[in-house]
């Protein structure tokens, strides 16, 4: 039972604060995410009454993905928005039709209601606290006998703990931890580690086979599979394994990781009703962009930072794709301004702020990438912001006097984020010069890049901050 309760209401967990994170629109991607953790935590109930609930949660989950895509759709004028209302309506209906419903599921549906009428965009925030606010009973895995309490549960409702194998995942790559994102260079070998604890073993079972599964095109990818061999002793059991991986393909910069899951399965099947469920890291994420090949910026540091820097910002639910590929954009030639401000001296005497934007405007302008789609100072929320691509609000800094590192840019960081917010945004691009006379070595260019999380008191608005190195001092005149 313990070892149920400790895979499961973690999903649910995570699902709930995932819910109360949306105060407006976006986050289907991660709220798909947290519906099919839990319907795999509902697997691990076997067929108790409880699994229902479960099952009944995740389709609730997958309702509310819908509708935080019509939302983003809707704030970013996409084209027939309302297709995702529509499919969502869809759904409802066959959920709320389903005559099995326990009380939670009732609930549920009650909750959603609202979806069958003449529905607002801004209703969503209150529609997700009403799903996070509804109670989900304690699972109970099964009671067979309660003696002088009561009378024995029906075989509809009960499941036997033996009748369900529990293997947890754990992965390493090349002796590492496999990461919720790992890079992966495609081209090359690479080892993958598998360790697994298994709770039981049926008992006309001869092996437990390990196996990879990806919509992914497979001439892109091989990955091993893992076969083990009944064992002697008394369960748990913990097995260890080493294979070979690799991917034959490299990535665009702006795809999505690939995705591949691990299914386990008891061969030959079990007699018996008995069933298999994988908890633990079953899913590997893996990022096989080959700036080596294809360089972002020409400097790698940079390169790198850049690519974990877009993996944090998907990781962010109230964030678009599009915004994020609209950033990245911009950080390509900006990553490679900062590496020239270093390796040129490109600012070797203070400027101000004006003359910083001219020459940050003509460098931008003459990017193919860029060209006539950047605008010039645009009024937002009763400001003026120095430069605007794509509906990513761009501002710009000069310092003169004292030296910068980049944790002193959070200053500048709240100007940012309101010109994100009056736009109708989630993140902002900030770029600080400083080019005040410096009396030390440059710090290196890539940690010149960060994320700022601006709280505005219901969410956060993310702004990436770029700081830009001048008024270096000649290596030489350092040992003087």
């Amino acid at each position: 039972m313990n070892v149920v309760l400790a895979h499961a209401y973690p999903s649910r967990i995570a699902a709930i604060e995932l819910l109360r994170a949306h105060p407006t629109y976006a986050g289907g991607t991660e709220l798909r995410a947290r519906a099919e953790e839990v319907a795999s935590a509902s697997e691990l109930f076997g067929k108790a009454a409880i699994a229902k609930e479960w099952r009944s949660f995740a389709s609730a989950l997958e309702i509310l993905s819908l509708l935080a895509d019509w939302g983003e759709a809707v704030h970013t004028a996409a084209i027939d928005a309302d297709r995702f209302l529509r499919a969502a309506r869809l759904r409802y209906r066959k959920f709320a039709g389903d005559a099995a419903h326990t009380d939670y599921g009732l609930a549920l549906a009650a909750a959603l209601a609202p979806l069958d009428g003449d529905l607002d965009v801004d209703a969503m925030p209150s529609l997700r606290d009403a799903i996070a606010a509804l109670a989900m009973p304690v699972g109970i895995f099964s009671i067979e006998d309660r003696g002088y309490y009561g009378s024995p549960v029906g075989e509809d409702t009960t499941v036997k703990p033996d009748d369900i194998a529990v293997a947890f995942l754990e992965f390493a790559i090349d002796g590492k931890a496999a990461e919720t994102f790992h890079s992966l260079r495609a081209g090359e070998v690479h080892d993958l580690d598998l360790t697994i604890r298994v709770s039981r073993w049926p008992n006309d079972a001869d092996r437990l086979v390990i196996a990879p599964v990806s919509i992914e095109p497979p001439s892109t990818w091989d990955f091993p599979t893992f076969e083990f061999l009944r064992p002697g002793g008394q369960p748990p059991f913990v097995f260890q394994r080493q294979g070979r991986m690799a991917l034959h393909a490299s990535q665009g910069f702006n795809a999505r990781p690939l995705e591949f899951r691990y299914a386990a399965e008891f061969q030959p099947r079990p007699n018996r009703e008995e069933s298999i469920v994988v908890a633990g890291q079953r899913t590997l994420r893996l990022d096989g962009t080959n700036t080596s090949r294809h360089p972002l910026t020409g400097y790698g540091d940079v390169d790198a930072k850049i690519i974990k820097l877009r993996e944090r910002l998907r990781l962010e639910p109230l964030i678009s794709e599009m915004d994020i590929r609209d950033l990245l954009a911009l950080l390509t030639p900006v990553g490679n301004l900062m590496g020239q401000a270093v390796q040129d001296k490109r600012y070797p005497e203070p400027i101000d702020e004006a003359a910083f934007q001219a020459d940050f405007q003509q460098f931008l302008r003459s990017n193919a990438a860029i060209g006539s789609e950047l605008e010039v100072q645009g009024h937002v929320a009763g400001g003026r912001v120095d430069l605007t691509f794509r509906g990513i609000r761009i501002e710009l800094k000069s310092e003169r006097a004292r030296r910068l590192l980049p944790d002193d840019c959070q200053k500048f960081a709240a100007q940012a984020a309101s010109y994100a917010v009056g736009s109708g945004r989630r993140i902002a691009l900030l770029c600080v010069l400083d080019s005040s006379p410096k009396s030390q070595p440059p710090f290196p260019v890539a940690d010149g890049l960060t994320i700022i999380p601006v709280d505005t008191g219901t969410s956060p608005v993310y702004v990436v901050s770029c700081l830009l190195q001048g008024g270096l001092a000649k290596p030489s005149d350092l040992s003087r």
